[in-house]
């Protein structure tokens, strides 16, 4: 009667023994699973990435750019040996922002930034522009966001507004930049603009831009406008063809221009290009600045080219007629510097 008691007895032994091993290797296992999926994981893109095992099952923890990124990583844990299951707690990271603008001779840096680093670069893209001591930063890191593939461009993107007249600045929330202040001349707003472009273009930035700069004119130096239309009705500024190769009569006629401006040394000078319609709106466009550069190019072998800005329309705006000086298509308009 004995010898079922002590078999039952002896069962129950082993199970408390065997809970007994059980708790006391639970937590190894625990970490060795921890450590093989957080191996798993590392080159997946999960930002300050957090595992923990209760058991066999896994919670995955962290901060994600893309749903994409999400998915993987629960694939993956989920693919771990020994892991039962996988509760995904993985968060989309949020997009920084950044504001910037002067007051006075000081620059302002405000917004949400992913690291240190982000935040120490647009500080010193600041910094070599007007001097550390004129630049206050509000900007905050916050590891919720992206870490954006534009930080690079900052020192250019400033750079652009750094000759703007009458308080540049710019804001980017929700993917929109919004360029904000006051341009002296509609050329010099269009092309800021172009410029920004360009820059978010070859960043990958994926920004929409929003271009809320007001013009606020400076005046207009009609003396030299005159002038400079009456030298290009005798000679006027002409093109190889469809190209933006000047021809040599066009470079006479720019040198001469150039010797012109001498007398009009408190100026700046705008080459504005139109284009005629060749099809591609976006092609006369690429065209039309890519003329208005080789003037440029030309015109500061005797103009400084801090005084001069370049852009083209293309097709899609006339020249106008007010009295710039003109030639074919091609505007000089001279403004008084701010």
């Amino acid at each position: 009667m004995r010898e079922p008691s002590v078999i039952l007895m002896g069962v129950a032994l082993l199970l408390v023994l065997g809970a007994v091993c059980l708790a006391l290797e639970l937590p190894r296992i625990e970490a060795a699973i921890e450590t093989r999926t957080a191996t798993t994981l590392g080159d997946v893109g999960v930002r300050d990435l957090r595992i923990e095992a209760d058991g066999r099952d896994v919670t995955l923890y962290g901060t994600i750019a893309f749903a994409e990124i999400g998915v993987e990583a629960a694939r993956r844990a989920a693919g771990e040996p020994g892991v039962r299951s996988v509760d995904n707690r993985l968060v989309m990271a949020g997009e920084p922002s950044l504001e910037f603008g002067p007051d006075g001779d000081i620059w302002l840096l405000a917004g949400r930034l992913p690291t240190p680093e982000s935040r120490q670069e647009l500080f010193d893209a600041a910094a070599a522009i007007v001097g550390q001591g004129n630049v206050i930063d509000e900007t905050e890191v916050d590891t919720a966001v992206t870490e954006p593939s534009w930080i690079p461009t900052l020192p250019r993107l400033l750079q652009l507004l750094r000759p703007v007249h009458g308080g540049p600045g710019l804001r980017l929330r929700d993917g929109t930049l919004t360029l904000t202040g006051h341009t002296s001349s509609e050329g010099m707003r269009d092309r800021l603009e172009f410029d920004v472009g360009v820059i978010a273009e070859e960043a990958e930035a994926g920004w929409t831009i929003a271009n809320e700069m007001v013009v606020a004119p400076v005046a207009v130096n009609r003396v030299a406008e005159n002038r400079i239309r009456r030298l290009l009705g005798e000679q006027p500024i002409t093109f190889q063809g469809r190209t933006d190769a000047l021809t040599e009569d066009a470079r006479t006629a720019i040198a001469g221009i150039g010797e012109l401006l001498d007398a009009f040394s408190n100026t700046r000078v705008e080459i504005l290009v139109h284009t005629d319609a060749g099809g591609d709106p976006e092609d006369d466009r690429r065209l039309s600045i890519a003329q208005a550069e080789s003037i440029r190019e030309v015109l500061s072998a005797s103009v400084h080219p801090d005084r001069l800005l370049a852009f083209g329309y293309g097709s899609a705006r006339p020249a106008e007629e007010d009295g710039a000086g003109g030639s074919q298509g091609v505007e000089f308009r001279v403004l008084h510097r701010p």
